[in-house]
């Protein structure tokens, strides 16, 4: 078979990515990939098919996989009649020809994807193939044109030579579709009905109230386990769990319910949890009287179901919802009263050059900390709470416990400060972690979980804080796992206020730059109206607005939407999270709607050196590939070794597992 000619293009994304936008339209894809071929065959055992979903840029894509390499000869293999999926992906074999294997699938109306090594001749090819080879920092493209056998080693040499030339042309991947919110569905019924009705309620009534997760386009991995909770004023929490399917509609839950006696509109919340984590929130209405059902929208942690972390990487979750908060811990959720639950934070002053505190000052600080955080802690919980969880999943798993704070709006309540450990004024005993991980202790790596066994009676220990002990999150929106999927460089925009003291602000940048690659980082000073159009495109991974508080309001970032000046949909694929040196919580909302993967600020109002102190290690540790949640525990840590403990007024407003790549 003669070796053929190709049309060589260049392109940015991801391997897979192209995969997505060249089938099925291509029915070969032959592709050096070992990122993607580890993506496609996780999971796979030897000697056996599997089935893998990868979402892509393009679209989500359903692999069937198959690796060539496990078997002896074409005859040994598998039949894939019955394994799902868009496009089969194989990993080639040099010890047998896999040609035929591949025309016969092709055959099937079954396009391929073909895993192989740069330098193999693969037969087959024409012109409804495709080749997708890597040079960094470009995806290659090549589109046989005439019949024959190709390796991908020659169309590499070919796109290298075009673009020594500058001959090199580059296509785009399709934009994304914009993926429509997967309905939940309400509706009432008579007990033992089949259908729902419409209408008002009678006032004392029984009725059954209907849930249901409907069908949507994208693919979930699996069957997903959920659990519907409903509750309504006056009646006991209600939770029942069902499976959302791989592929299609939940089947309906349903919860009996009796109508109050009052003919009022009665007014409660649904709530689908995924383990701990509240996917999805909405208000229930039901017409006691007059009117008709309906539901409005209150919070949604995923928009189609199918990105949600895993359900075990949480031991809590505390759902706030205005002066009130849902509360989970693996049984059914339980509400508690937020009011009267806000805590001050220690004075600032007599903070040393190094941002830090001497040891009497430093364990003063703790105290007063303690003594408010237990307080509210008792005030929320009682002798209960989710404090037991905590501990039982950093002991069980190695890895400090997942706690998350979910809530549409800034809360009363700083939770990183709560304190889940009797403390009460008084003679008190300090726990050894005190000395170990203050100024001028032992130090080490903080671990998961307290080193101390004993915390009977008053005692003072850094691990009581939910800031110190768990990996915290507040989010506010969907969670967002990964700022760009594609692997440009780390890239910080940093927009600074001219009212900053211009001082402390070139040290900042000064320090910032011996943090992270001086490359990484451009910085502009900018009023309200220049910022929206610094912030129009997709060029950043991190946002850092060095600004003073009042400096930014919500109402100018609707400006900049009702106005054109930022696009729609804004930041749809690299969706930076936003780093600020100021208190955010009122523009938290307005940047995660429109794109932002989160915001990591102060709740209070925090000197501009420290502050640039602490945005310098944030970021620092993004660019080497931490998760925000860890990044952020470590600072508090880190901060607290100097006697400081200003990192509990830090919060994180995103999912915890978020990384730039």
């Amino acid at each position: 078979m003669a070796p053929v000619e190709f049309t060589v293009t260049g392109g940015e994304g991801s391997p897979l990515d192209f995969v997505a936008a060249l089938t099925p339209a291509s029915s070969l894809v032959v592709i050096t990939d070992p990122g993607g071929w580890a993506q496609v065959s996780q999971g796979l055992a030897v000697g056996s098919t599997g089935s893998a979903v990868v979402t892509t840029e393009v679209r989500v894509l359903r692999f069937a996989v198959l690796d060539l390499r496990h078997f002896s000869s074409a005859s040994a293999l598998p039949s894939l009649a019955d394994v799902p999926g868009d496009v089969v992906a194989l990993h080639d074999t040099r010890s047998w020809d896999s040609a035929p294997v591949v025309a016969s699938l092709r055959g099937l109306g079954r396009p391929v994807v073909l895993f192989t090594a740069v330098h193999t001749w693969v037969s087959g090819v024409d012109a409804s193939s495709a080749l997708v080879g890597w040079s960094a920092p470009h995806v290659v493209l090549a589109v046989p044109r005439g019949s024959g056998e190709g390796r991908l080693e020659d169309v590499l040499w070919q796109f290298r030579e075009l673009e020594r030339r500058g001959a090199m042309t580059y296509t785009s991947l399709p934009a994304p579709p914009v993926v429509a919110d997967r309905a939940v569905t309400v509706m009432v019924a008579l007990p033992g009905a089949t259908q729902g009705i419409a209408g008002a309620l009678r006032p004392g009534g029984d009725y059954e109230v209907w849930a249901r997760v409907g069908a949507h386009s994208a693919v979930l991995p699996g069957d997903l386990g959920l659990r519907a909770v409903l509750s309504m004023p006056g009646r006991p929490v209600q939770a029942e769990s069902f499976v959302l399917p791989a592929d299609g509609p939940s089947s309906w839950v349903s919860f009996e319910v009796t109508t109050p006696y009052a003919a009022v509109p009665w007014t409660g919340e649904l709530v689908i949890y995924h383990g701990v984590v509240p996917v999805h929130v909405q208000q229930v209405v039901l017409p006691v009287g007059a009117g008709e059902s309906r539901t409005v929208p209150r919070l949604k942690l995923s928009r189609t179901f199918a990105d949600l972390p895993p359900s075990s990487s949480r031991a809590a979750s505390v759902l706030v919802l205005g002066d009130r908060a849902l509360v989970s811990a693996g049984g059914v959720p339980s509400w508690v009263s937020l009011a009267g639950c806000a805590l001050p934070l220690p004075a600032l002053s007599a903070l040393d050059p190094w941002y830090g505190k001497d040891f009497p000052a430093y364990c003063a600080d703790l105290a007063f900390l303690a003594r408010q955080g237990a307080e509210v802690y008792s005030r929320l919980f009682g002798g209960l709470g989710p404090a037991d969880a905590i501990r039982r999943a950093a002991r069980v798993t190695g890895r400090p416990a997942g706690l998350m704070i979910a809530s549409p709006d800034a809360g009363p309540v700083p939770w990183p400060m709560i304190y889940d450990l009797p403390f009460a004024d008084g003679p008190h005993r300090l726990c050894a972690s005190v000395g170990q991980f203050g100024p001028f202790g032992a130090g080490g790596e903080v671990p998961a979980h307290c080193p101390v066994a004993d915390h009977s009676g008053n005692v003072l220990c850094p691990f009581g804080f939910w800031g110190l002990s768990s990996v915290l999150e507040h989010p506010a929106g969907p969670l967002v796992a990964r700022v760009s999927p594609r692997p440009w460089p780390f890239e910080v925009s940093m927009a600074v206020d001219a009212g900053m003291d211009r001082g402390l602000t070139e040290r900042h940048v000064t320090e910032l730059m011996s943090q992270i690659s001086p490359e990484a980082v451009s910085s502009a000073y900018v009023t309200p109206a220049e910022l929206g159009l610094v912030l129009a495109g997709e060029s950043m991974d991190v946002v850092h607005l060095h600004f003073r508080e009042g400096f930014l309001d919500a109402e100018e970032i609707a400006r900049w939407d009702r106005e054109g000046v930022w696009p729609r949909p804004h930041w749809p694929v690299r969706k930076p999270l936003v780093v600020g040196t100021s208190p955010m919580a009122g523009l938290v909302p307005s940047f995660v709607e429109h794109g932002a993967s989160g915001v990591v600020s102060p709740e209070v109002a925090v000197p501009q050196d420290m502050a640039g102190w602490v945005t310098g290690m944030m970021l620092s540790r993004l660019a080497a590939g931490l998760r925000a949640g860890d990044a952020l525990r470590q600072i508090r840590w880190e901060m607290l070794s100097r006697g400081n403990v200003m990192g509990l007024a830090y919060a994180l407003h995103g999912s915890a597992d978020l990384r730039l790549r």
